[in-house]
């Protein structure tokens, strides 16, 4: 009986030792992928800190016709100078009443009457546009990120991988 109970006390402590190695490796296994976990985190963190200063670029492209109809009044005063000759060549039939007789007198005129002067002319006139305008120009656009809603979405998501890694690094803390 003694030589069964010492092959049984070497096969139990043969598998103890197996056991304790083979919880060794687990728990290298297990540490391995806490740093693993915490180095992500890390960088995870890093990531959505630097999203908080990142902008929003885009391009809009706009590349269309947009039609135009419009009655558009105009009143105008134009002052026109006026400055010439008027050449007057002409002849005038004069009649003279003598009492007794009557007579035509043919009275010849040829001269030139200089004009100098300013008028001024109203324009009033109503008028009606219709046309189309091509449009295509590209307008850029930006906007930080800090200026919109998603900063605080940004600033939860920290907050809650910062408490994730806190109990990564101490796992046997209670928070309760």
């Amino acid at each position: 009986m003694k030589k069964g109970y010492l092959i049984a006390l070497i096969v139990l402590a043969v598998l103890t030792l197996l056991s304790l190695a083979l919880n060794g490796v687990v728990i290298y296994g297990l540490l391995k992928a806490q740093r693993i976990a915490l180095d992500t985190l890390s960088d995870a963190r890093a990531i959505v800190t630097s999203i908080d200063d990142a902008t929003i670029s885009y391009t809009v492209e706009v590349d269309q016709e947009i039609p135009v109809a419009a009655t558009v009044p105009f009143y105008e005063e134009v002052s026109v100078p006026i400055n010439t000759v008027l050449p007057v060549e002409t002849t005038v039939v004069v009649p003279i009443n003598l009492g007794v007789i009557s007579y035509s007198l043919d009275v010849p005129i040829n001269t030139i009457i200089p004009v100098d002067l300013e008028v001024t002319v109203p324009i009033s006139k109503t008028v009606d546009v219709v046309t189309t305008v091509p449009l295509d120009l590209e307008v850029p656009i930006e906007i930080p990120l800090a200026d919109t809603p998603l900063a605080d979405y940004v600033e939860e998501l920290d907050a809650a991988l910062a408490r994730l890694q806190a109990r990564l690094e101490r796992p046997f803390d209670r928070e309760d």
